[in-house]
């Protein structure tokens, strides 16, 4: 009798845990939706929400500046940044003054629809083809990527040359036809649907800040915002899984078939930028004011390690950098030392460059 009633016991606390955890889901869930749709109005009174049909999906296609500008700049976002259209305003600020700045985002990034394309090189240059097309905006474009973005945009000025009037890549992913090319192919599977099912659940919110870093000191409560929303809107999705597993084959096709020409690009390097030591230094106490908890970094009486750090830059630019630049042809390398994200982290010095680069072409016509 007594097992029996320790049995009847054992079953009721289950019971009741699982009924705290229905609770539990079903709160993280109304939670979620109700944060989810006032974020999504506001991203669409701020200007961020433009679906453009592209077969059986939609890409977003966000718009600003001047729709009658000199210029149409198209910024393509590195892996995985599904708030790119808001982090890299600050850069774009200046230009959009003038010219028309276009954000498509890929399929399964921020308020894109997911596809079941596979995230080949080929299928995302002519996704972008595609969605800007039907959006009524037409080329030469001017491309502005970041990090994976800039393989991405070799690949398009490549393939099309006379849709392209200019590049300038933020930290771009460089190539040397063995970059990535081990790395492990991996096609969504049934454990990355069942990720991004709890991601859209609203469990991403709950670790978000674990997740993704804050973006730079400086940036407004609505600019980061509008920055988690878009992110957590990208972790919904398989998107970005399904490019990532495509990563060593895309690198390797547009490393292959790059052209040589002489469309004029700038390559903005940060990871390897610095000139000298000191801008070492100056780095880490940036990050350290924009990420208050980093842990302990490099001080001025480590000179030992700054020098390391510096002597490995240098070697990196020669063997790597330079010659990527040399084989895209007419580009300039701008050493701008600092985080990958250098945008917004020196968004005023990206700015600059940007501006005169578009300048630059105004006078050459």
């Amino acid at each position: 009798m007594k097992a029996k009633k320790i049995g009847k016991i054992i079953l009721k606390v289950l019971l009741i845990l699982f009924i705290l955890f229905v609770i539990f889901v079903i709160g993280v869930f109304v939670v979620h939706q109700v944060k989810r749709n006032a974020e999504i109005n506001l991203l669409k009174e701020k200007g961020y929400y433009n679906p453009v049909s592209v077969g059986d999906y939609h890409i977003n296609v966000a718009k600003f500046g001047n729709e009658n500008g000199k210029h149409t700049i198209v910024a393509m976002s590195g892996m995985g940044v599904g708030n790119y259209s808001v982090a890299v305003r600050r850069a774009t600020a200046e230009v959009e003054k003038d010219n028309l700045v276009v954000f498509p985002d890929r399929a399964g990034y921020g308020l894109s629809d997911d596809s079941n394309q596979p995230g080949t090189i080929e299928n995302i240059i002519e996704e972008y083809r595609t969605a800007l097309k039907n959006a009524g905006i037409a080329p030469p474009y001017i491309l502005l990527p970041h990090s994976i973005g800039g393989v991405y945009a070799n690949y398009w000025s490549s393939k099309y040359p006379d849709e392209i009037e200019g590049i300038v890549i933020f930290d771009g992913t460089a190539l040397d036809g063995e970059r990535f090319y081990d790395a492990p192919y991996h096609e969504v599977d049934f454990g990355d649907k069942c990720l991004a099912f709890l991601c859209k659940m609203g469990f991403a919110r709950l670790v978000l800040r674990q997740s993704t870093l804050w973006i730079a000191t400086g940036y407004s409560d609505e600019e980061q915002n509008l920055s988690d929303s878009l992110m957590l809107m990208t972790y919904e999705k398989v998107g970005v899984i399904s490019e990532e597993g495509h990563v060593a084959e895309n690198c390797k096709k547009a490393y292959e078939d790059m052209v040589t020409n002489d469309i004029p690009k700038v390559y903005i390097c940060a990871d390897s930028g610095y000139t000298t030591k000191k801008e070492i230094l100056e780095n880490y106490e940036r990050i350290k004011r924009d990420n208050p908890d980093m842990p302990l970094h490099p001080t001025s009486e480590d000179d030992e390690i700054i020098s390391v750090l510096f002597d490995a830059c240098k070697e990196r630019n020669q063997k790597l950098i330079y010659p990527y630049a040399e084989k895209m042809g007419n580009c300039k390398v701008e050493l701008l030392g600092g985080e990958h994200q250098i945008y917004q982290q020196r968004p005023d010095e990206c700015a600059k460059i940007l501006k005169d680069f578009v300048d630059g072409l105004d006078k050459k016509e």
